[in-house]
């Protein structure tokens, strides 16, 4: 799919990008890798930054606490995001003493295993998002150019338009 889409590139840190990535940008994955797998193999980030710094994630707006159980399909929506303030915040995150209380919205663990090609919407959020985005849009993400027109604005390269549809943006 990436191969017939055209390859936009930005220059490294152009503001607007923050935007881009708490919209949402698509990538290619394997369908039944875990979370983790997808954070350290389709993302790029180190194993360590995935435990330590990404703190709440949700799939399909679900949180998530096991992310070597919950296993991702093609088309889930994933968020990625360091600690939240506040009460929820802490409700929200992973391993916290009190999310438990929320077990009925939280992602379950599945036994899938790791077959087909997926794409993947991830959406990347405060600290994550300025400490990690750069890794993902070197690798190249899937957006429409419209979205990218609006994230950032006079910014925006200049061969793209609304009507160019999908691209792969990388910087």
């Amino acid at each position: 799919m990436t191969s017939k889409l055209k390859t936009v590139t930005i220059p490294k840190g152009i503001p607007g990008t923050i935007t881009l990535l708490q919209k949402g940008v698509r990538i290619h994955a394997i369908e039944g890798m875990s979370i983790r797998e997808f954070m350290t193999e389709a993302i790029g980030l180190s194993a360590d930054y995935a435990e330590k710094r990404v703190r709440a994630i949700f799939v399909n707006s679900s949180p998530v606490d096991d992310i070597d159980g919950v296993k991702i399909k093609d088309q889930d929506i994933i968020s990625l995001s360091g600690a939240l303030p506040g009460i929820c915040g802490i409700a929200m995150s992973r391993d916290t003493v009190i999310s438990g209380f929320r077990s009925d919205i939280s992602a379950r663990t599945s036994d899938a295993v790791r077959q087909g090609n997926a794409i993947i919407t991830v959406k990347l959020f405060n600290l994550v998002a300025s400490e990690s985005g750069a890794l993902l849009l070197e690798k190249g993400v899937i957006v429409d150019s419209v979205d990218v027109l609006e994230a950032l604005k006079e910014n925006s390269p200049s061969e793209i338009n609304s009507k160019s549809g999908s691209i792969l943006l990388k910087i």
